[in-house]
């Protein structure tokens, strides 16, 4: 589609026909450079993946004319091979979330009709004893160890017996058949699939690639789990077409000492996480010596030095910073949900330039994301080059509900034609179910999920995540989650569940020479929230706040599970009920 785009003329990149085809390209071109390295030190390089993948993927064929594979297990060179082996053989994907309770998975199984189950050993005892006479139609394969291991096939005897066979690998034909089938939900009939085709990922990694100047030795630092399609596409397959290489970390705990020891230039993450390092960042320069005003006088050097045409000069003021995260970091993507604009605003003033984006997994993923040559804190950028979006409904602000069209939209949701109507028009429009506006310019900008949405009286709109950008940003709030509680006389008022930074309140009370107890934690969390109403106007002010002690609970990619805080808070009316 013909457009003026933000940030100048694309980027150049070449358009792959299949994942086959290109798996071919970069292995001839970066043959010897390693493509991922994991905890511990085994690597593989991009000539041995593709052999590798080759192999296994014939080895799949061997077990099904028409291999579905579930892949379960952590980032790693083993989940790679599985997941791109069943692409490779023209089989179908399904990426399996590892925190998911086995009975949730075997649910998945049964909806997308898998056939083959790769996951890694330490899961074996978890799919034995839940599978049991249901898994005498699902080839069961675990990724390491000997081929052959306990009377399973195996990710190594499947390379061995792909290595003997001569059953022939399709040539790129089929790239609109189903590829990958992610699961949004696993738990009964609310589960859903969201099938993808190779053509949606590519068409995707294209868009991406032609609005993000990326090099070809770029180093990834692998952080989010490779199931979710955010982490799937853009820190996986994303490298893997541009020639890359790819950092597996050791985990969120160890994500400064493996950006340093990786001296990675790129991570993918999201909000919690980004807003977390930077607090931690603050929070470090706070404690040194002067550090406030060091701080300052440093923002002041660098802003001086962009005045005088030093293009780095917020690098070099902060140079000991970037050091101690590698010194060759170049961009910080943040994606899966919205994030506090001044926490983007204070990573650039370090130097870092973070770019936000926005998808979902029904768009393979990537919708919009802000360009290295034109980044507007706020907003989630401009939409990929082959998206249409369209703002539906929109109120006197230009805020409606997001719909696109574009190559990366899915096909539908398995085998559930009734969902897939309910979002997906027949001539390709989606609905995405976010609130947002378009600029005059062209970016995007999120405001909310629509099933967050608080009505307040006087039929306004209160978007939940502006509110916690504005309560989290508070040194006493370590997250919050905002939500509307049915008000006949007062439509829906507004209620805050609070998690208190419990350090900072002991710290506090032991200033006072009092011990810490609810009435004073309760005290200075109402200062906290009485300032941030202060700052909104009356409909947008929260009412009543409850306070958790307890972390609130996440998926693995580190969104808050409302429907689960809402029902231990005793806030959530139970969906349905049946008479006895």
């Amino acid at each position: 589609m013909e457009r003026n785009y933000p940030g100048g003329p694309l980027n150049e990149v070449p358009e792959y026909t299949s994942i086959g085809s290109m798996l071919d390209t970069v292995a001839e071109l970066y043959g010897r450079r390693v493509f991922m390295s994991e905890p511990g030190g085994r690597s593989i390089t991009y000539s041995a993946l593709r052999e590798k993948v080759q192999k296994v993927a014939r080895g799949l064929l061997e077990l099904e004319e028409k291999p579905v594979v579930a892949v379960l297990g952590d980032n790693g060179i083993d989940w790679a091979v599985s997941f791109l082996a069943a692409l490779r053989c023209g089989g179908v994907a399904v990426p399996v979330d590892r925190e998911l309770p086995m009975g949730e998975v075997h649910t998945i199984l049964h909806y997308a009709d898998v056939n083959v189950f790769a996951f890694h050993s330490r899961f074996a005892e978890d799919v034995a004893d839940h599978l049991g006479r249901h898994g005498d139609c699902i080839r069961q394969v675990v990724m390491s160890g000997p081929p052959g291991e306990g009377g399973m096939d195996t990710l190594p005897g499947l390379e061995q017996r792909g290595a003997a066979s001569e059953i022939p690998l399709p040539s790129g034909t089929g790239v609109d058949q189903p590829a990958v089938i992610s699961y949004t939900s696993g738990t009964m009939g609310r589960a859903k699939g969201v099938v993808l085709t190779q053509r949606n990922l590519l068409s995707d990694l294209r868009g991406m690639l032609q609005a993000v100047g990326l090099r070809h030795d770029e180093v990834f630092l692998s952080v989010l789990p490779m199931h979710h399609m955010y982490e799937c596409v853009c820190g996986f397959l994303c490298p893997l077409s541009h020639g890359c290489s790819v950092v597996v970390a050791r985990g969120l705990r160890h994500i400064a000492e493996d950006l340093a020891s990786s001296r990675a230039t790129l991570m993918l993450g999201v909000p919690l996480l980004w807003e977390s390092m930077y607090r931690r960042i603050m929070d470090s320069i706070s404690a040194q010596t002067l550090g406030g005003l060091k701080l300052r006088l440093g923002k002041t050097a660098a802003r001086a030095g962009e005045m005088v045409g030093i293009s780095d000069a917020r690098r070099k003021v902060f140079g000991e910073l970037h050091r101690r995260l590698g010194g060759r970091m170049r961009f910080l993507i943040s994606g899966g949900a919205g994030i506090d604009p001044e926490v983007v605003e204070g990573y650039a003033e370090l130097g870092m330039e973070l770019l936000q984006g926005y998808g979902l997994t029904e768009c393979s993923p990537i919708v919009a994301v802000n360009r290295d040559t034109a980044n507007r804190l706020g907003s989630v950028g401009p939409p990929l080059p082959a998206m249409e979006v369209r703002i539906d409904a929109p109120d006197e602000e230009g805020v409606g509900e997001i719909v696109v069209r574009g190559p990366n939209v899915m096909v539908g949701y398995h085998s559930r034609p009734d969902l897939t109507a309910e979002v997906l028009s027949d001539d390709g429009w989606f609905r995405t179910g976010d609130f947002g506006r378009l600029d005059e310019d062209g970016f995007l900008w999120v405001t909310g999920r629509r099933k967050n949405v608080i009505v307040a009286k006087n039929g306004k709109n209160v978007y939940p995540e502006e509110l916690e950008h504005a309560l989290n940003r508070s040194r006493l709030v370590a997250e919050s989650m905002v939500l509307g509680r049915r008000s006949e006389p007062k439509g829906e008022v507004i209620w805050a569940i609070v998690v208190p930074d419990t350090d900072r309140l002991i710290e506090i009370a032991e200033e006072r020479g009092r011990d810490l107890d609810e009435e004073m934690a309760a005290e200075l969390l109402r200062r906290e929230l009485t300032a941030v109403n202060g700052a909104q106007p009356v409909y947008r002010r929260i009412a009543r706040f409850i306070i958790r002690t307890e972390e609130l609970p996440k998926t693995t990619t580190r969104k808050v599970r409302r429907p689960e805080v809402m029902r231990e808070a005793g806030l959530l009316e139970p969906e349905k009920t049946y008479r006895v």
